[in-house]
């Protein structure tokens, strides 16, 4: 990664002799879209500006280098092009918030959170929004697969219904572009963040088990005592703050 001061993140500061590190991830690199490959979920090498033009992000228009590749929004990474998340521009995310009162301690809050498989760090259990799904299927989709990692159909199907139930309601908190470790120049992360909160009855019947790609899942004390919590991945904690 090449070396940027904060006084040199914005694109409108000049710097002549800002030259960022390009990287694409083998993962990626695996998962292009091309003829041989129609299903990839990751963009090609080369940018496709009408796809592009239909690209939505949270910042408003994308604008452009001169070789025609989306620009980061809030300025210099010091990597340039898709990195590890695979597609120009705005990558789309989906994070849930499921808060419930400290059993024993109402004036405690706590948050389902996972600690990532990649990383170890403690994160909220979302993830990224597939190819033409709509982000409150995401959202559910995602907090089942990182945290219902049932043994039987039936506790499952308990599960899913206790799930069902808790996100019948629930309220977005934040909509846009995400601090996250994985963003080029060229490849940033959005996300839309929902609030889902858990009664002390339903939470019983919502037994927490990692899955997916996920190593553990817990409720966490929202407490900044708490290192856990204090470390969330990314810009977790500013959503849940």
């Amino acid at each position: 990664r090449f070396p940027v001061e904060d006084a040199k993140v914005s694109w409108k500061v000049p710097w002549p002799e800002y030259s960022p590190v390009p990287f694409v991830a083998p993962s990626v690199l695996a998962a292009e879209r091309s003829d041989t490959n129609p299903n990839g979920w990751a963009d090609s090498p080369r940018p496709n500006l009408a796809e592009l033009k239909h690209r939505l992000s949270c910042e408003g228009p994308l604008f452009f280098d001169a070789d025609q590749r989306p620009v980061n929004p809030r300025g210099r990474t010091g990597v340039c092009g898709r990195g590890m998340l695979g597609k120009w521009g705005p990558n789309r995310a989906a994070d849930p918030i499921v808060t419930r009162w400290k059993p024993g301690d109402k004036r405690k809050l706590q948050i389902v959170a996972i600690q990532r498989g990649d990383t170890g760090v403690w994160a909220l259990p979302g993830g990224m929004v597939d190819a033409g799904e709509v982000v409150s299927v995401t959202v559910r989709r995602e907090f089942a697969e990182e945290v219902g990692n049932m043994a039987s159909d039936a506790e499952r199907a308990a599960f899913n219904a206790a799930v069902d139930e808790l996100f019948a309601h629930g309220e977005v908190v934040y909509r846009g572009y995400v601090d996250d470790p994985r963003n080029t120049d060229n490849a940033w992360m959005e996300t839309t963040a929902f609030h889902f909160h858990c009664t002390a009855d339903l939470a019983v019947q919502l037994p927490l088990r990692a899955g997916d790609d996920a190593h553990n899942v817990t409720w966490l004390d929202v407490d900044d005592a708490e290192p856990r919590y204090a470390a969330l991945y990314a810009s977790h904690k500013d959503w849940v703050d």
